[in-house]
């Protein structure tokens, strides 16, 4: 997991959590940039599960929403980062479930996040807290959701447990299954009477697939086409000193 952080003023702050699902790639929710920040306002840390200890920071190099993202629904967004992160006992990448047809109802998921916690304070220490998948029909009509999207959602809900501001975008484990089966999108309040709305991460794989295929091929040709621009002026320089 890291921690989505914006630049605010001269300082970089906590917003949103996210997954490592590549080297270069975090998945996290649309609506943690609904304020339009630039990419080059925008990093992750990581490294540790205490905010002040993350022993890597890197900036973005981009961000990819759905083109059907509208602030609310189809809440996804893929971070590329401007350099890729090394993996160790302490980052990794997380696999990504890919089962879009699974019922989750009744199974004990854990959420993990730095979001505000009873007093309304962020805690340095990340948070962990499980609580049991509740039906989708029963989720979406709880939340106002229109029907069409409610394959595309993985709803929790224990009474006294809920996530809160600054959790959204964090990761959604069920089952012990150390697969990613979503991310936090919303909650009509917290600790409140409906259950949390979670964006299916299988619901969204071709799309994820394809921006991360699509992006990296590009970077390769642009790597490419930059270092063959590098060799010409390399041989162009060894001519001019020859002609002296």
């Amino acid at each position: 997991m890291v921690s989505v952080q914006f630049k605010t003023g001269a300082n970089f702050t906590h917003e949103c959590g996210g997954s490592i699902i590549d080297k270069s790639w975090v998945v996290t929710a649309g609506h943690c940039n609904i304020l339009g920040y630039k990419a080059k306002d925008i990093r992750i840390a990581a490294g540790s599960s205490f905010r002040s200890q993350m022993t890597t920071i890197v900036p973005l190099k981009n961000f990819y929403r759905p083109k059907d993202y509208d602030g609310i629904y189809n809440d996804i967004m893929l971070l590329q980062l401007q350099k890729p992160l090394k993996f160790g006992s302490t980052i990794n990448k997380i696999n990504l479930e890919t089962d879009i047809g699974k019922n989750y109802t009744g199974d004990l998921c854990t959420i993990t996040g730095w979001g505000r916690n009873g007093e309304g304070n962020l805690p340095d220490r990340l948070q962990i807290l499980s609580m049991p998948a509740v039906n989708k029909t029963y989720c979406g009509t709880a939340n106002f959701m229109p029907e069409i999207y409610w394959n595309k959602i993985l709803c929790l809900q224990e009474i006294g447990k809920d996530s809160c501001n600054g959790d959204s975008g964090g990761p959604v484990i069920c089952n012990n299954d150390n697969k990613l089966a979503g991310l936090l999108s919303f909650g009509l309040k917290c600790n409140g009477p409906t259950p949390s709305v979670h964006t299916k991460i299988a619901a969204y794989l071709d799309w994820i697939k394809d921006t991360m295929n699509t992006k990296n091929k590009k970077n390769k040709k642009d790597k490419k086409n930059k270092n063959n621009t590098k060799s010409k002026g390399k041989k162009s320089n060894k001519n001019n000193r020859n002609r002296n």
